[in-house]
């Protein structure tokens, strides 16, 4: 069945002092919708977000513009949309994303929404359209879908053959993995120890929980910035990201707010007192697995197992300091075999992919543009 009724574009405003209970109702509407979509890929509700996430996201929104927008169709809420870009002088790359619930798909809602959000994603400024989408892996036994970088692959699913019609390549594949922290202990102690025993009197390692100290803020800094231009990007246009303290101050003050608490770890080396490696975990409310954020060595220390220190490390705080959160997620690009070797090593297994889509705009993509509101397509 194809075809479908009006669309309206709903948009989630940063207000100018509070939430009201009819903004706080709408970001809650908003969040259920995503909810539906992740569940039902998911299976559970690891990747549900929270009224509490989506109000610090826009409450501190300060680094990126971004769009949000809930899609009702007849007075149902059938999607949510999101459209973003940094802030940054010159920045290119738009992310898109349009998550359709599953009883309102089949009826080119998909269509509908990303050609909409394309032109959205022009306005602001974006040479460079890019979606993240996750995917199945592809049956035994057969190739699917591989990347423009030749590393992984990915099902060639629904979302796959409509991005692929809308002029996308998929440039990276990512690699979910998920572990038991509290059956990889074991590992996990003898993987410090060896990396440990390898970096030898050169570095220090540090950990804690919650906001950095104000001594490290600048270092940190830096090797967030390097985060996005660093870490294997395949064929996507990357942005450089301007940050310093007060950036990372914003940063924590957005996932307290949240509800989410960063366990962190860092590398320093004793002879400058620089932190030149680093790694994040990010705890969601109570129940919800952690999540394995950014993790980086600087280009200058690689080669003294610093990743594999630092990852050690902070697995091990989570078991120390919550011995509940016994599963972690991360993703990692299939090209990136050093750190896709660390995580094997202490016992990360596959549970799904996710696709780097990627479509350059053209002069005069951005034409006709209309303002969002009420649509029909």
């Amino acid at each position: 069945m194809t075809g479908h009724r009006e669309l309206e574009w709903i948009e989630l405003q940063r207000p100018a002092d509070d939430f009201d209970e009819p903004a706080l109702a709408l970001v809650a509407r908003y969040a259920d919708t995503a909810n539906r979509v992740t569940q039902h890929f998911w299976g559970d509700e690891a990747f549900d977000t929270t009224v509490d996430e989506l109000v610090a996201k826009l409450r501190h929104d300060e680094d990126s513009i971004s769009r949000r927008f809930l899609i009702v169709e007849d007075g149902v809420d059938v999607a949510r949309c999101v459209a973003a870009i940094g802030r940054e002088e010159g920045a290119r790359a738009a992310y898109l994303s349009a998550w359709v619930v599953p009883e309102a798909r089949g009826r080119g809602i998909g269509r509908a929404l990303m050609e909409r959000l394309e032109r959205v994603g022009a306005e602001l400024g974006a040479t460079s359209l890019q979606v993240w989408v996750d995917h199945r892996p592809p049956a035994e036994g057969d190739a699917g879908l591989a990347p423009e970088s030749g590393h992984g692959a990915i099902a060639a699913d629904a979302p796959a053959h409509l991005l692929t019609s809308l002029g996308y390549r998929l440039e990276q594949v990512e690699r979910i993995s998920e572990l038991d922290v509290e059956r990889a202990r074991h590992e996990l102690e003898r993987h410090r120890a060896d990396a440990s025993a390898h970096a030898g009197e050169a570095y220090e390692v540090r950990s804690w929980e919650g906001s950095t100290s104000p001594e490290l803020r600048d270092a940190m800094a830096a090797l967030h910035a390097r985060m996005a231009t660093d870490a294997p990007a395949a064929g996507l246009d990357v942005d450089e990201e301007t940050w310093d303290a007060a950036r990372l101050q914003r940063y924590e003050a957005e996932m307290a707010e949240a509800g989410q608490t960063p366990l962190q770890a860092a590398a320093l080396h004793r002879a400058t007192g620089e932190a030149v490696a680093f790694t994040i975990l990010v705890l969601p409310e109570p129940g919800k697995p952690a999540f394995q954020e950014d993790t980086l060595v600087h280009a200058d220390h690689r080669g003294h197992r610093l990743g594999m220190l630092v990852k050690a490390e902070n697995l091990l705080q989570l078991g120390r300091r919550h011995p509940d959160r016994t599963r972690v997620i991360t993703w990692n690009a299939e090209e990136n075999r050093p750190m896709l070797a660390v995580n094997e090593a202490l016992g990360f297994a596959p549970i799904g992919v996710e696709g780097g889509w990627q479509r350059r705009l053209r002069a005069g993509d951005e034409e006709g543009t209309a303002a969002p509101g009420t649509m029909s397509a």
